[in-house]
């Protein structure tokens, strides 16, 4: 462990040989060593989005960037699209694609609530939409949509499914190649635990026709992703400079996922987050998201009131622990916890010690060593 612990929603800590990766001799963008590591990344990236009838993409830049590229390369200005808002970041493509010219619709479920098929169904029964975008595990409060239900019903009516898993892909089971999205978008800097600065995208064979068919171009040059399917195809093409060092990290992470297995690492996931919950309840916290919808990766709590900012300076400063406060509406009201990448069994324990002592710094009472009591029974199913 390091000798800090970030669990916030991102970036996460490191493995020791993914930061390795960053400290090579620099490579240029065109150097036969890069090039070979970057198609393995792609090799790696189809592995990971379980993603072989389709393309893998990845490109420097953030989670966002990739949602945009999305938006801006499958839309078209007057194009209709249903924006589903969980949350935070359901808000931020109803931003992307109103941007970029689109007639937007949003559906907005109540904050822990997911998105419900049902609704969805009836939506896309009345009008037609060329396109729909749904957030996979929602950062801002923890919530896991049930995205094959919802992926199914656009399918039904012939809509493109554009997905945010950023926070999802590697530590939720996501299958691409059984799901039917048309474009899932990922980022380096959550699950896949290597450092902010890549996206990653898995694109169906429907939505890469699409880009080449469109009515007007694809008005941007770097988050043209028919642009860049060529050099996913052929990676020697220059396009841009990428992050070299970023990617070769995210080389290295990637590689520990494989080995890992990616079903290991959604079952480890899924044992840490209920241990996580199961130690919140124990100390009496209220978790954000409902039943049966909470996603493995990130969980949001309600703190006592007015106690949220306390508890979250108590745990960095006291603990060397890093939580994250709540955004927007929820900002003040609760804090979220990153369980993803490579976290184990001690950063869980260290994780619900912590906040159990910084809890009763702010005058909190309760039973004694109770949310560690709580995740042991899941946590032994790690040892």
């Amino acid at each position: 462990m390091s000798d800090e612990l970030l669990m916030i929603p991102g970036p996460t800590n490191l493995a020791h040989r993914v930061a390795e990766a960053m400290s090579k001799p620099q490579l240029g963008h065109l150097d036969p060593r890069f090039l070979e590591s970057f198609k393995e990344t792609l090799n790696l990236t189809r592995y990971l989005f379980v993603n072989y009838t389709g393309m893998p993409f990845v490109i420097s830049g953030s989670g966002t960037i990739g949602m945009e590229a999305a938006i801006v390369s499958l839309i078209e200005p007057g194009d209709k699209v249903l924006c589903l808002d969980t949350g935070y970041f359901g808000k931020r493509f109803i931003d992307l694609a109103t941007i970029h010219g689109a007639k937007v619709d949003a559906l907005c479920f109540e904050t822990g609530k997911h998105a419900d098929p049902n609704v969805v169904d009836e939506k896309l029964s009345k009008d037609s939409y060329k396109a729909i975008t749904i957030t996979h595990v929602e950062t801002s409060n923890g919530l896991s949509n049930p995205i094959k239900d919802l992926v199914k019903i656009a399918r039904k009516y012939d809509v493109y499914s554009i997905i945010d898993s950023v926070a999802g892909v590697g530590g939720c089971e996501l299958i691409f190649d059984q799901l039917g999205a048309d474009i899932v978008v990922t980022a380096s800097q959550k699950v896949i635990a290597a450092p902010p600065g890549a996206t990653l995208l898995a694109v169906s064979k429907r939505a890469l026709d699409t880009f080449e068919n469109r009515k007007t171009p694809i008005q941007s040059y770097y988050m043209n992703l028919a642009r860049w399917r060529k050099f996913m195809e052929e990676p020697g093409i220059y396009l841009a400079t990428p992050s070299i060092q970023i990617l070769l990290a995210l080389h290295e992470a990637l590689l520990m996922i494989k080995e890992e297995g990616l079903e290991n690492r959604w079952r480890r996931h899924k044992i840490i987050a209920d241990a996580i919950r199961a130690g919140l309840e124990a100390l009496n916290l209220s978790i954000v998201t409902e039943e049966g919808y909470r996603s493995n990766t990130v969980t949001g709590f309600y703190t006592p009131e007015g106690k949220a900012f306390d508890i979250h300076s108590i745990m960095r400063e006291r603990y060397k622990i890093h939580l994250a406060q709540g955004l927007g509406d929820l900002k003040g009201k609760i804090l979220r916890i990153g369980h993803f990448g490579n976290i184990t069994q001690n950063e869980t324990v260290a994780l619900l010690s912590a906040l159990e002592m910084s809890l009763r710094a702010v005058n909190i009472d309760m039973k004694e060593g109770s949310a560690v009591k709580a995740a042991i029974p899941y946590l032994e199913e790690l040892m």
